[in-house]
């Protein structure tokens, strides 16, 4: 790789850092914020029903917005290039972000989802992330180069969570306006040393309605129609997962704000080190769908043992199997993936895998939401038995790269 190469390569998992930092400092916020007693940001005689409405939008519309951008961002980045989609996508976390900490000033619960709206749009780049990966990688280092992508997203997570976690005992203002800074850096170094990675060589319409048609497209693509249908139970069962933990945690452990931070910082380092280096013999050594079924199954079942009402000590264990196993799984299927089309398709084939994870992500915490007021442990129990299902529609999968 040349050394404008690995610059470009460097800024973009800085790209990814930020982005992922700016994302998990929420966990521990939302989660205090609409469910600890005597929050001003929810009404003392709201139902749990309600509350659990409110927290699946929070966390559920940004991943609905980045259904939406995904596809559009990574197509026009394979027509205009990719530096100006992460310049518009940098511009608008900005807005965002800003709308977040308005809405935090005026206690708006109402305004929070809409800027959440505006973030989850912006966070669309995240299919311009793996195209540019995908432009920077060869059949050889691309798992590696995807590892490394997960890394840097892992990171993210770690430190995202702590500062949430940290700052909010000053207040819920201050970690998204870490935020907003941290957009404010990536933008500036996009802007002046990331250089283009995509020559364009063809044009066509896109149209808002790409996410959709997208969407539609993944289940029509025969080779890929068992993969993606694996890739909705996989991410909406990991969404289940990651996103309700928090709520197991205070409800059953009495955990507070900055200790649920933690947690996901311990588990977002595991998470992180592992995509950098601990999976690394297992990706050289073994065919990637065989990696995909064993680490799925191995998540799924550890994920199911927390319905039991473990210890805490087990709970720990528990994230850093559960981060590990993610992390093993993650970049062999985005590798998979890319590897399915030619280089002209990249941007495309990975928006409408965006597009795949993004409706999982947006559509499991809303629908989980709702569930959580008959029981806290049912978005627990759902994510187990998705990540099981996931295995199995891998395991059978006949996906293929192009022919030469």
């Amino acid at each position: 790789m040349l050394k404008t190469d690995r610059i470009s390569f460097a800024l973009v998992l800085l790209v990814v850092f930020l982005d992922h930092a700016g994302m998990g400092l929420v966990y521990p916020i939302f989660s205090s914020m609409i469910f600890q007693q005597g929050s001003s940001f929810v009404f003392p005689d709201t139902t749990e029903m309600t509350k659990g409405l409110y927290f699946g939008l929070l966390l559920g519309v940004p991943a609905c917005m980045s259904f939406i951008s995904g596809p559009i961002l990574g197509a026009l980045s394979d027509q205009t290039g990719r530096k100006p989609m992460y310049i518009y996508s940098l511009l608008l976390a900005l807005l965002g972000y800003g709308l977040c900490i308005g809405s935090i000033w005026i206690q708006s619960l109402f305004g929070l989802i809409i800027a959440r709206a505006v973030t989850g749009f912006a966070a669309g780049n995240a299919a311009v992330v793996c195209a540019t990966i995908a432009d920077l990688s060869n059949a050889q280092n691309k798992i590696k180069n995807f590892g490394l992508y997960s890394m840097a997203a892992g990171t993210g997570f770690a430190v995202g969570p702590f500062i949430g976690g940290w700052f909010s005992q000053n207040g819920y203002m201050m970690p998204f306006l870490m935020a907003e800074i941290a957009m404010g850096l990536n933008l500036i170094c996009i802007y002046f040393w990331f250089r283009e990675t995509r020559t364009v060589t063809r044009r066509k319409p896109i149209k808002m309605a790409d996410g959709l048609r997208n969407l539609k497209k993944a289940f029509h693509i025969p080779s890929m129609r068992i993969f993606f249908i694996g890739a909705v139970f996989f991410c909406g069962g990991w969404s289940l997962f990651y996103e309700f933990m928090p709520v197991i945690w205070i409800s059953d452990y009495g955990l507070d704000a900055t200790q649920v931070g933690l947690l996901f910082t311990v588990g977002a380092a595991v998470y992180a080190l592992s995509a950098g280096l601990l999976i690394r013999p297992i990706v050289d050594r073994y065919a990637p769908l065989p990696i995909l079924f064993y680490s799925l199954v191995a998540m799924g079942c550890v994920i199911l043992t927390l319905l039991l009402q473990p210890s805490m000590s087990w709970t720990w264990i528990a994230v850093i199997l559960v981060n590990f196993l993610v992390a093993l799984a993650y970049p062999v299927y985005n590798a998979t993936i890319s590897n399915s089309v030619d280089a002209d398709s990249q941007g495309e084939i990975l928006g409408i895998a965006e597009s795949v994870q993004t409706a999982s992500f947006g559509l499991s915490p809303l629908l989980a939401g709702l569930m959580i007021s008959w029981n806290i442990h049912t978005p627990l129990a759902l994510g187990g038995v998705f990540i099981l299902a996931a295995a199995l529609l891998f395991k059978t999968s006949k996906i293929q790269p192009p022919k030469s």
